[in-house]
């Protein structure tokens, strides 16, 4: 009887042996680092090569001033955006057993975040060509 117990016990504690998700997930994420919080999993996608070609991306915009550019962009920043979602949303037990474990957090500061740069390259690219524009006389 105490043989089961300890079994059912054992199985009941969340542990990272048991679930073995964050392995997949998230190899670089440690136990003893505690739980991602939103602004770590930022800085995660930030520091991850998917997001430094977005911040590139965005630094192009800015210094190229070319509508045509911009629009590219921010295609794809929102298809990053819909990606981020579709993944979520699809393996939401394996993304959720992630969150029991701590490695892993819901991408919604993420999401608003590459939405608001989209927005702001949007508003840069329209100054940007009103202050190129030639008056006609």
């Amino acid at each position: 009887m105490k043989l089961f117990q300890g079994t059912l016990i054992a199985l009941a504690a969340p542990a990272p042996a048991i679930a073995e998700v964050c392995d997949k997930e998230r190899p670089a994420w440690n136990p003893q680092d505690g739980p991602v919080s939103q602004l770590g999993d930022l800085a995660v996608f930030f520091s991850d090569p998917l997001g430094l070609t977005v911040l590139a991306m965005a630094a192009a915009c800015i210094l190229l001033r070319k509508t045509w550019f911009t629009v590219l962009v921010i295609t794809f920043l929102i298809t990053v955006v819909a990606l981020l979602t579709i993944t979520w949303l699809e393996d939401y037990h394996i993304k959720s057993a992630a969150v029991s474990e701590g490695c892993l957090t819901s991408p919604v500061l993420t999401g608003l975040t590459l939405v608001a740069l989209s927005v702001f390259l949007a508003f840069a690219s329209r100054r940007a060509a009103r202050a190129t524009e030639t008056p006609i006389p």
